[in-house]
């Protein structure tokens, strides 16, 4: 199937996690993000108030990249970006615990999450790198975070050994089918055959650092508009169309805040 530049925005997490961005390189992010209608920004929590200033939708990575960190740091760090304006967070679940079959670590701290936000309509994102799990622990992974109520599981970081791979992806969204938990394919997405193939196995999100180049060239375009338009006229949708999620409306005094960090970065736009 083919999609429209429209459609493959309102699935990306726009993603902007090198540990050498700056505040310049998150402001213009965060533009482009408002200015395409990407779906969300995601960046470390220390950047979520600068993003929150130009973009509705920001996704906060926890215990990020290894996962390796205690539930009640994953449970502050989470908390501190929801309080600065992030209306998801992406969190590296604990896998070194899980690959030892020490799954109540994961339990525990998926748990604290998901039970911490349940008043707020904030999206828990479980990563689980899957570069390092058999197919069975896949599948195991995505029914334990299933049975933890998050919203998405998510294949990886980007930071490991691998990325998205569709045979990882076909078992996850095989694992949690019939449940209300979507998948996320992230990592070594580069180009809209990558993005197109994750699509159609069932993803609804995609993460990656790149905008344009998941995008469909002019020729690209005008088949999935006529596609698009075509099943919707025997449809009435179609299943990319739009997705469901919270548009934030959470207000963070976050200019005085990061008046110094943000003065120069805006006038690099």
């Amino acid at each position: 199937m083919t999609y429209t530049k429209e459609q493959i925005a309102n699935a990306l997490d726009y993603a902007v996690l090198k540990p050498n961005a700056t505040p310049a390189d998150i402001v213009r992010a965060a533009c482009k993000v408002k200015t395409e209608n990407i779906r969300s920004l995601c960046v470390a929590p220390v950047n979520v108030g600068v993003a929150r200033l130009y973009a509705d939708d920001v996704s906060a990575v926890v215990g990020f990249p290894h996962g390796n960190t205690l539930p009640a740091v994953k449970l502050l760090e989470a908390g501190m970006a929801v309080r600065y304006g992030a209306t998801e967070v992406d969190v590296v679940i604990n896998y070194g615990h899980f690959l030892a079959n020490r799954w109540q670590t994961v339990r525990e701290e998926l748990m604290l999450l998901v039970k911490g936000f349940k008043p707020m309509p904030i999206i828990v994102k479980a990563i689980l790198e899957t570069c390092y799990y058999t197919p069975v622990q896949i599948r195991d992974a995505c029914k334990l975070c299933v049975d933890c109520g998050v919203d998405f599981v998510k294949t990886s970081t980007g930071y490991a050994a691998g990325g998205a791979t569709p045979e990882a992806v076909q078992i996850m969204v095989d694992a949690v089918r019939g449940s209300s938990v979507q998948v996320k394919a992230s990592g070594g997405i580069k180009t809209y055959a990558d993005a197109c193939m994750y699509l159609d196995l069932g993803c609804t999100r995609l993460g990656a650092g790149r905008f344009e180049e998941l995008c469909p060239t002019e020729g690209d375009a005008a088949q999935a508009f006529s596609t698009s338009t075509a099943q919707c006229g025997k449809h009435g949708c179609t299943r990319l169309a739009t997705f469901s999620g919270y548009k934030g409306n959470l207000k963070v005094a976050a200019r005085e805040e990061h008046a110094n960090e943000i003065e120069g970065a805006e006038r690099l736009v």
